[in-house]
């Protein structure tokens, strides 16, 4: 699945499963020298329903036996998906994992952040090297853990003026990106819910037939509670400052059935009060803590859900919503395992690949772990000549 490649490019194959939970993306990713990236293609892979329902579970407390279970499988599984991901976009040094994520609570000097899916197993499956928990080490230096991926937004989507970049994933991850030449620092945080809670009410609505709201049909269908939407509006997190970061700790399923068990009306309502919800939060977070931007480049799986854009275009309307994928050439769901593959070269090759100013960290560090696979000692003298470019 590995060959030598060519010379003076480094080739990840980056894999992400995040807070929606539904699967994993893999993206193929080419690094010269000179550092110019490369997208050399992705794909999805859904999560089969047994192993689905068992990461959804992981929200509640799970035993040492059964995380240790779960780890195992998800390992064996990033390892079937990067060998197909590879005999369809070619072959790579290195795979990157961003693993699943069961629980994020970094406050405090105990402070913690877990990603499972055993790089042992993704080893054992495709011979290659894999680096994964990037996360820790940003903890460990007093850091949230989140978000990582800004640097990576600087390094592809830098422009002569500002520019803002969302992500829509389960969590609402938003990245504000100086002008070339404008000395102020990259801010970057989560604002909150994204798909996370929509998904979570169509799912538990539907019995488990619907894992989302198909393009914002049933949001269309219904009318916000404004009253309700102001009162959530004032919930902690959204009034809390940067940096900070979320999960499904704060908004994951146990809220979503709160929110629902307590509804009076139709469900349609409800969701139509969650988009307004994940939308006027995400606006709000950029007037009061982004500086200007003429536009917002948005990603992730609610990129795909027009009511959803639309709504943040209404909250929005001195900024240009647009869709990144049509914008870059880089589908709505590639840029995050992208940016974990950057982060996986940035780590074999020794390099710093958080922003203090971004997590809170005290200081720059080297993230993630190395697996090394068959291909080690071949992968080292690649790296060595990478550098000496």
């Amino acid at each position: 699945m590995n060959g030598a490649g060519p010379k003076g490019v480094l080739r990840g194959l980056g894999l992400m499963s995040g807070t929606s939970a539904d699967g994993v993306d893999a993206a193929r990713l080419e690094l010269g020298a000179d550092g110019h990236c490369r997208f050399r293609g992705w794909v999805d892979t859904p999560y089969p329903p047994d192993l689905r329902a068992a990461v959804l579970a992981a929200n509640d407390a799970l035993t040492v036996e059964a995380a240790a279970r779960l780890d195992r499988r998800l390992g064996q599984f990033y390892g079937v998906v990067a060998r197909d991901a590879m005999h369809g976009l070619g072959p790579v040094d290195f795979i990157a994992i961003h693993g699943q994520t069961i629980r994020h609570q970094p406050a405090g000097s105990e402070g913690f952040t877990l990603q499972i899916g055993s790089a042992a197993d993704a080893v054992a499956a495709t011979g290659l090297t894999v680096v994964n928990d990037f996360r820790r080490a940003d903890v460990a230096a007093g850091g949230q853990g989140a978000p990582l991926v800004p640097p990576f937004h600087q390094h592809i989507f830098a422009a002569p003026g500002p520019r803002l970049i969302l992500n829509l994933g389960g969590m609402a991850n938003l990245t504000w990106l100086p002008g070339s030449h404008d000395p102020r620092p990259i801010l970057a945080f989560d604002t909150g819910p994204g798909n996370v809670l929509l998904d979570a009410v169509a799912d538990l609505h539907s019995g488990g037939r619907l894992h989302c709201d198909q393009g914002g049909r049933m949001a269309l269908a219904g009318v916000a509670n404004q009253a309700l939407l102001a009162e959530w509006l004032d919930w902690p997190y959204f009034l809390s400052p940067p940096p900070k970061s979320t999960g499904r700790e704060a908004f994951g399923l146990p809220l979503a059935a709160k929110l629902l068990g307590e509804w009076e009306g139709r469900v349609e309502d409800l969701m139509a009060t969650l988009l307004a919800l994940t939308a006027q939060s995400i606006a709000r977070a950029v007037r009061r803590w982004t500086p200007e931007s003429p536009e917002m480049l948005v990603f992730g799986g609610g990129a795909e859900n027009p009511a959803l854009l639309a709504a943040l275009q209404r909250a929005l309307p001195a900024i240009r919503i647009v869709h990144g994928a049509q914008a870059t050439g880089i589908p709505s769901q590639a840029l995050e395992a992208l940016a974990f593959a950057w982060l996986g070269a940035q780590c074999l090759l020794g390099r710093p690949g958080n922003l203090p100013a971004v997590t809170g960290a005290a200081r720059m560090v080297v993230l993630g772990g190395i697996h090394p696979g068959g291909n080690w000692p071949l992968l080292m003298k690649k790296m060595i000549r990478y550098k000496n470019k």
